[in-house]
């Protein structure tokens, strides 16, 4: 596996190196979990945190992506009585490949609706406590990463000049395969995510000069700062 990141890594890098625009973006958000597993198909929310870079033409750029967690999603259980006396928490990751497309008449300046599809690995610790006590109730269980999948929508608009405001929906869907040793199932741990972000939208050569170009004959000032 680790030759295949490195492999998938020096071939994403040629885009950005390369690029006639390149894209930058750290974001934040709120995540809502979808695991289709008894005892845990209540959503949960929690904050991720990540970084995106990506590289190539106008509108289309090809990058990677990071993603991890500020706080886990948190399930708790309870006796007879409805006292808790168990919480399990998912640390979960993401690094992956990521396709990026910008609707907009010149995306380094002006606002666009934009399309993402990535893929990659995601990692997971299952972690189970006894309450009140707070005492793991188990060694940390560490899930093989797992390749899966994640689709989305949003809108970009310039703050000032090349830095832009980003909001958008993104949907991830993991199969986590069963664990035997731990005695886990498979399950669907799939999650919804609200992001917003800030991006910087570097151009060059053509791309630049072409913007210029449209700068300076756009007298209704749309989308530049």
């Amino acid at each position: 596996m680790k030759k295949l990141i490195v492999f998938l890594t020096g071939i994403l890098l040629c885009g950005p190196l390369s690029a006639q625009q390149l894209f930058l973006e750290a974001f934040s958000g709120y995540n809502f979990t979808s695991y289709d597993l008894e005892g845990f198909d209540a959503s949960a929310g929690y904050v991720p945190i990540g970084f995106r870079i990506a590289g190539g033409l106008e509108r289309l750029q090809l990058g990677l992506e990071y993603q991890s967690t500020i706080t886990d999603p948190r399930f708790t259980f309870q006796d007879n009585t409805g006292e808790d006396i168990a919480r399990t928490e998912f640390s979960n990751s993401y690094y992956g490949a990521l396709l990026r497309y910008n609707t907009s008449s010149l995306p380094a300046y002006r606002f666009g609706v934009i399309f993402k599809l990535g893929a990659g690995f995601y990692q997971s610790e299952q972690s189970n406590f006894l309450l009140p006590a707070e005492n793991l109730s188990e060694p940390i269980i560490e899930y093989e990463p797992t390749v899966g999948f994640n689709a989305g929508i949003g809108i970009s608009a310039p703050i000032y000049t090349l830095l832009h405001w980003e909001i958008g929906y993104m949907f991830h869907y993991i199969e986590w395969e069963a664990e035997s040793a731990a005695a886990l199932p498979t399950f669907n741990g799939s999650y919804h995510s609200i992001q917003v972000g800030l991006s910087l939208n570097l151009v060059f050569g053509k791309v630049r000069a072409k913007c210029r170009r449209l700068i300076k004959s756009d007298r209704s000032n749309r989308g530049f700062r």
